[in-house]
């Protein structure tokens, strides 16, 4: 039997469905103990839907990782001077409004340090790089808020787009990472109402960002160019059949939005660091569409290709729905990367 203290829920809760996936720690391993989801509209009560999430889950711990996103949530890197880590501190803590457009009063503040820079001549002064998360203090405590009102015990509140970063972290520790990857590798989750597009390269973070473009768009604009329902337009997302093209012509504009908007990300990527990336990892509920990856592929000349972050992890769980899990696999990204900042697999940030 595990100990509980050594699991903990990954929480995401996503526009379209909540997520939750349990890992817990066995003697080095980490292990898939629990999974749940549920479909939530825009009137879903949010205390009760997490509350309906565990009762399904029957997870062995209180303890859980949530997020927040949107606009309330930025995120900077910077070239600082190296310092220690207190020195970090009380720099961040005193110069915050130089990084960040929040009123340092009411910002909850994050940071991690990414490395070294090599200096830019011959007796400069050495650097290192710094990626800073900013999010409304009221919107972090209102989430913690909710989770405790559902008797859980909120361990830390983390933000979406870096969770991905996490997952994908913990993948590498479960199985050697491939010459690409360490080149340089974009992560793209297409929920329902964003994306989050996250380059990691050697191991590290480089450029996290969220856009507002998401699966609803898709389905919304094959609804009004099909003048289909929206449910019939969902389906024709995911299997057009013999109406691919017509399916690829309604999506048309919003895809290459969505596509330009990767490619701004892996420019900016390859320009900063002078390196190249050929690989995007996609994942999320409405990467599944049809289209997505062949338009990648061909537009940005690179590989596209799904990705299950539970490809390598042990799953042992009673009573679970094994196929349900697999289903619902590269939905899960994020609420996998939040529960395994907590696995000790992967770096934690300070603040």
């Amino acid at each position: 039997m595990f100990r509980t203290n050594r699991s903990v829920v990954g929480l995401d809760l996503g526009s379209s469905f909540y997520k939750a996936v349990e890992l817990t720690r066995d003697k080095g391993d980490v292990i898939l103990t629990g999974f749940a989801r549920l479909e939530v509209t825009p009137e879903t009560n949010r205390r009760e839907a997490i509350g309906e999430v565990f009762r399904r889950g029957r997870f062995r711990t209180k303890r859980v990782v949530a997020a927040v996103s949107g606009k309330s949530v930025i995120e900077r890197y910077v070239l600082m001077p190296k310092m220690s880590s207190e020195e970090l501190k009380r720099s961040l803590t005193y110069e915050l409004d130089k990084h960040l457009p929040l009123p340092p009063e009411d910002t909850q503040v994050d940071w991690q340090v990414l490395g070294d820079v090599p200096a830019a001549a011959e007796g400069a002064p050495p650097q290192m790089r710094v990626v800073i998360v900013g999010a409304k203090r009221s919107l972090v405590a209102d989430l913690a808020a909710n989770l405790v009102e559902c008797g859980l015990t909120p361990v830390a509140i983390d933000v979406d787009v870096f969770a991905l970063g996490n997952a994908f972290a913990l993948a590498s520790t479960l199985a050697p990472p491939a010459p690409e990857e360490e080149r340089g590798v974009a992560l793209v989750d297409v929920g329902a109402s964003k994306t989050c597009i996250h380059i990691v390269a050697g191991g590290s973070s480089q450029f996290a960002r969220e856009v507002p473009i998401g699966g609803n768009d898709f389905t919304a604009a094959i609804s009004r160019r099909l003048a289909v329902p929206e449910d019939v337009a969902e389906t024709l997302k995911r299997e057009p059949g013999d109406r691919a093209g017509e399916v690829r012509d309604a999506v048309g504009s919003v895809l290459d939005e969505l596509t330009n908007e990767v490619n701004l990300s892996i420019d900016y990527f390859e320009h900063q660091s002078e390196g190249t990336l050929d690989t995007i990892y996609l994942t999320g509920g409405s990467a599944l569409a049809s289209f997505l990856p062949e338009n990648l592929e061909r537009t940005l000349e690179r590989s596209a290709r799904m990705w299950n972050p539970l490809e390598g992890l042990q799953v042992k769980a009673d009573g679970l729905d094994v196929e349900d899990l697999q289903a619902a696999g590269p939905s899960l990204a994020v609420a996998l990367g939040l529960a395994a900042r907590e696995t000790g697999r992967i770096p934690e940030r300070v603040a």
